[in-house]
């Protein structure tokens, strides 16, 4: 099933730019998150008896996921890119809240670095099957 709009994602740990294409309209929305760094300090290392406190940071990853599977249309098609593994966390997020509705929609992870908007849209047109039209130097 193809949606007549595409949504697509890059993602990290500290935000989500979310563009919304369609032949006619590009959308654009950035989610800032609340999740805290990956810290260390120099005191103790983390052992069994003393845990290195990501449980706090995880739930602030929870709650950021949930808000941006939130903002993404349900019948959007959806391009998620992104660094590390919160594109993957966020992709299986996405997918078990679609089947938890019986919904089903294309969805494709590709990991990359920070990549420009631009970039963004150039890869949702391609996935949405209208990559920009080049033009020739006269």
């Amino acid at each position: 099933m193809t949606s007549p709009h595409t949504t697509g994602i890059w993602i990290s740990a500290n935000s989500a730019t979310m563009l919304r294409w369609s032949p006619e309209l590009t959308v654009r929305h950035r989610i800032d998150s609340t999740v805290p760094g990956r810290h260390r300090s120099t005191g103790r290392p983390p052992t069994e008896e003393h845990p290195g406190g990501e449980g706090h940071r995880d739930e602030h990853m929870r709650s950021f996921l949930d808000h941006v599977a939130h903002a993404v249309p349900v019948d959007d098609d959806l391009l998620l890119v992104g660094d590390g593994e919160v594109v993957e966390h966020l992709a299986d997020h996405i997918r078990t809240n679609d089947a938890s509705h019986d919904r089903q929609r294309r969805i494709q992870v590709e990991k990359s670095g920070t990549i420009t908007e631009r970039q963004l849209l150039a890869r949702i047109r391609t996935f949405a099957g209208s990559p920009a039209r080049r033009t020739l130097p006269r």
